[in-house]
């Protein structure tokens, strides 16, 4: 429970906490395992590690040995257990922490012993990190680094997480820009018979933050895509083998495969790690007149999927196919988007061609990799073609940022909208407006401007214990 006291500020909201509660929670990985850590956090972390450890003193900081006793002095285990005085901690409050066999049995012990002491309650997810910025041992960059970090599932969101507050000092400069942009047009409107005031001087140095912002920008998208993942969608008329195809690069059974032809109807997905990066592979329902409504409908969400994808991977029977080219630009056709995907065709099905053929594809336009599910012959060579494109689209680059939140690439987008108005008005209270806007927007990005709402949701994404 929350009762105000020091004050905060966010985004038209004035709040302050201080925790009256004392929380505890499970801090290591899931059950049973080797060991197990309990967090405690709050005034009465030194009470309750007196009461479980039956001790009357014990050193602040220095871990000790000792019996862990249930509220009615039952044995529960014999663990290690530090206590540490605040606010130098995690949290800034008086912590411990109480090392313990985990097993299930055990951990559930000791706390629902924990959970009868006066004034000590489980801890909420992100409960810890929470204390911690409102204690301001954490600011709202380094909380969301934490949440990338703790999510982090390849080398490159790793390191993408670590210097994610490169982000925040970009987005800082262009506020302070946008502010001093603020006070030069605020002086000329108030002090217009003293001071010089030149409007296309003002409306350059706009759109040289704007050039900023969409800097920002592309580098926010490389980011995205390391976090989120780059979406790779097979495309191919039916029967052409691109279930067989999706299985053989997922390595495991992800479609139902069939002779039957239509047999996909709904998009299949399957998640693998190319360049460090997570690439979801889509296997999507064949291209061809649709036989009934459910067909149609899976056509339909076919050439949706592809006006998404990073990377189109065209899946041809090349045993049937009379000429490449043409049939591939007939795929393509369906990809309806405004700017070209990267491309990668599959000439699949190659076991079936005649031992004396030959296909010569160096003139066309994509990188085309013959391939067979019965034998997996060309599968590496395939993911190593489509690894090139991603590696493409993400470089990598020391300067890729995180805005991987819909919620801050959606602000970032909002702001740059907002400055663009300015060079189409010569009104400067107008244009006034403007900044304060783009700046209140840039301010949520980088943490200066905070609501409540956007907070619980900040440090619900985290694990309980965290």
């Amino acid at each position: 429970m929350f009762v105000l006291c020091a004050v905060r500020h966010f985004r038209g909201v004035v709040s302050c906490s201080v925790r009256t509660s004392t929380i505890f929670a499970l801090s290591s990985g899931s059950l049973p395992s080797a060991i197990a850590v309990i967090r405690i956090s709050g005034k009465e972390s030194h009470a309750c590690l007196e009461r479980l450890t039956k001790r009357g003193k014990f050193k602040a900081r220095h871990m000790f040995y000792s019996p862990l006793f249930d509220a009615e002095g039952g044995l529960i285990d014999r663990a290690m257990a530090v206590f540490l005085p605040g606010p130098s901690t995690f949290t800034g409050e008086d912590t411990a922490e109480i090392y313990i066999h985990g097993s299930r049995a055990v951990v559930n012990c000791v706390c629902e012993t924990l959970n009868r002491f006066e004034k000590v309650r489980p801890a909420k997810a992100g409960e810890f990190t929470k204390r911690a910025f409102f204690n301001s041992k954490l600011n709202l960059e380094e909380v969301q680094s934490l949440s990338y970090l703790l999510s982090a599932e390849t080398q490159r969101q790793r390191v993408l997480a670590i210097n994610s507050n490169q982000i925040g000092s970009a987005v800082n400069n262009v506020r302070e820009s946008l502010l001093q942009l603020a006070c030069t047009l605020e002086a000329g409107i108030d002090f217009t018979d003293d001071v010089s005031f030149d409007w296309n001087s003002f409306v350059s140095r706009v759109d040289d933050v704007i050039s900023e912002l969409k800097a920002i920008d592309r580098r926010a998208q490389r980011g995205s895509l390391i976090t989120d993942g780059a979406r790779v969608v097979m495309l191919g008329k039916t029967n052409v083998g691109k279930s067989s195809l999706l299985n053989r690069i997922a390595e495991r059974e992800v479609a139902i495969v069939s002779d039957i032809e239509g047999t996909t109807r709904d998009a299949v997905e399957a998640r693998i790690e190319l360049a460090s990066v997570p690439v979801i592979f889509t296997d999507t329902a064949g291209l061809r007149t649709a036989n009934d409504f459910l067909e149609a409908e899976g056509i339909s969400r076919t050439i949706a999927r592809a006006a998404e994808a990073q990377v189109l991977l065209a899946v041809v029977d090349v045993s049937r196919c009379e000429n490449l080219e043409a049939e591939v630009t007939a795929l393509l056709r369906h990809c309806k988007r405004e700017h070209a995907p990267s491309i990668v065709v599959a000439c699949n099905k190659s076991d079936l061609l005649p031992s004396h053929t030959r296909y010569d594809v160096s003139s066309l336009p994509w990188k085309v990799i013959f391939t067979s599910c019965i034998d997996a012959a060309g599968i590496d060579k395939l993911l190593e073609a489509v690894e090139e494109e991603i590696g493409t689209l993400c470089p990598d680059e020391e300067d890729d940022a995180i805005l991987s939140r819909y919620r801050q690439r959606l602000l970032l987008t909002d702001a740059i909208s907002v400055l663009q108005q300015i060079p189409k008005t010569h009104d400067a209270a107008l244009a006034a407006e403007y900044l304060r806007e783009a700046s209140d927007l840039i301010g949520e990005i980088s943490g200066a401007i905070v609501n409540e709402e956007i907070l619980e949701r900040i440090f619900s994404s985290f694990c309980i214990g965290k």
